[in-house]
């Protein structure tokens, strides 16, 4: 019996996991979980790095039997590092606003349609092409020493075997790569005026292997794991658990601290009409394209909850907060997710809610908690507006919505999607990242016989909900 250990690092939290096979189920262990948070120094944002890999080492350390590592991330950020190797800075946040910068000098060469047919990705400030473009601009000193550029994922990986690659779906997350070529974009690179040498060796999940004992960390060397590059962006690991990776009939939505719903496609939709509706082009495992929209999801919700504990000075459990949204019998604004002011770091959540319902010319709410009721219901409104311009794209009709991360674990949102959008919701696995990041260990490893029989294998060992609309 071999044993593994998933990293599946979210963007407010890290879970270290290991997953076996035992009697023919997936056995798991939870072995980590850490809050993390971003730092401000100097007026820009950065993840604390340094605290979030000597974790990472410990736990490792602390499960030396196991046999494989993978690690999954969030998009779009990334770290350089020199020609000796080393890292350079501490990797910047996509929360960073400085980034319009890099979005505003990118315009200046190129139109942001050009840029999107060039990568097929949704033109967001966070992408990393603006990114680099904003670090070129404001830490030319730091560009200029940069070697290569790995993304946090790809970083991880390096610090653990000490070798520099770039995984594909996590580089799809980075308006750098073409999505059509299945490559990195030449046009981009050129036009924009970056330096192409910055991209690592591309490799698809799995398909190169490192070891411990070749870490930059010298605590880990005496070890030999195998680390593999799983699908290292969490959303195509999690899709791996998800009826849209093998039903194309089927949506799919990951609903965490972003909101992605979308299909599994037979091939990337690079079109002006995907361009108008602001939705991108990812790649999963084996290269599989999944057409979908990022919108900003349970951040907010979240973030409102800190703010009015705060207020309260007490703590507000979830089951209060579904209690009195369920019993909710008032009509009450909407507000637009996909405005980029809910998706900041510094919102005052009730303050910018407020404003964009006065902008709107509708009532402010009185009660504080109706609050969360507007975040449930903005959202399920998006969706149903993201599924239209998807179906009409793709012209067809869908009838089942495969829900998994955290907002699946709501019996509120579930119903509301199910009541509201008139589709089947299938609601689980709930850390469906870190399970589609195990699964490609445990397939490394040959401890299932191919990848369809370890889907099977892991949705069997879960929980799943079904919920049908009224």
């Amino acid at each position: 019996m071999n044993k593994v250990l998933a990293f599946d690092m979210g963007a407010t939290s890290i879970r270290g996991i290991v997953g076996y096979i035992e009697g023919g189920k997936l056995i798991t262990e939870e072995v980590m979980r850490m809050s993390h948070s971003i730092k401000n120094k100097n007026g820009r944002l950065y993840w604390d790095f340094d605290t979030i890999l000597n974790k990472i080492a410990d736990t490792i350390i602390e499960n030396k039997d196991v046999s494989c590592i993978g690690i999954d991330t969030w998009g779009v950020d990334f770290g350089v590092l020199d020609k000796n190797g080393e890292l350079i800075d501490t990797p910047f946040s996509y929360r960073d606003e400085k980034y319009s910068i890099g979005r505003e000098a990118a315009k200046e060469k190129m139109s942001e349609l050009e840029i999107f047919k060039n990568s097929g990705n949704q033109i967001m400030t966070i992408n990393t092409v603006f990114q680099l473009l904003t670090l070129k601009k404001l830490n030319p000193d730091i560009y200029e020493k940069a070697d290569k550029m790995l993304m946090m994922p790809d970083l991880i990986f390096y610090m653990l075997t000490g070798k520099k690659i770039g995984e594909e779906t996590i580089w799809s997350t980075t308006g750098l790569y073409d999505m059509g070529q299945r490559k990195v974009s030449d046009t981009i690179f050129e036009k924009l005026e970056l330096k192409k040498s910055l991209v690592p060796e591309i490799v698809k999940a799995t398909e190169a292997i490192g070891s411990t004992r070749d870490s930059k960390i010298e605590a880990l060397r005496s070890l030999d794991i195998d680390v593999i590059p799983v699908c290292t962006h969490d959303t195509a690991s999690a899709l791996l658990m998800t009826d849209s990776f093998l039903d194309e009939d089927s949506m799919f939505l990951s609903c965490g601290t972003w909101s992605l719903i979308g299909s599994a496609v037979d091939k990337c939709i690079i079109n002006d009409k995907a361009y108008e509706n602001n939705l991108t082009n990812e790649l999963g495992f084996n290269s599989k394209p999944m057409f979908f929209k990022n919108i900003t999801g349970l951040y907010l919700l979240e973030k409102y909850k800190s703010q009015l504990e705060k207020k309260l000075d007490r703590k507000i459990s979830f089951d209060e907060i579904s209690d009195y949204v369920k019993c909710l019998d008032k009509n009450l604004p909407l507000i637009d997710m996909d405005a980029e002011v809910f998706a900041r770091e510094s919102i005052d959540v009730k303050t910018e809610i407020d404003k964009f319902i006065e902008n709107n010319g509708d009532k402010i709410p009185q009660d504080d908690f109706d609050y969360f009721a507007i975040i449930y219901e903005s959202m399920v409104d998006k969706y149903i507006e993201v599924k239209s311009d998807i179906e009409k794209i793709l012209n067809k009709s869908f009838k089942k919505i495969h829900i998994i991360g955290g907002g699946a674990k709501s019996s509120v949102l579930t119903s509301m999607i199910a009541d509201k959008m008139w589709v089947e919701v299938k609601a689980g696995p709930y850390e469906s990242s870190a399970l589609g990041n195990i699964l490609l260990s445990l397939l490394h490893l040959k401890e299932v016989k191919d990848l369809k029989n370890g889907i099977e294998l892991i949705l069997g060992s879960c929980e799943i909900k079904r919920i049908d609309s009224k």
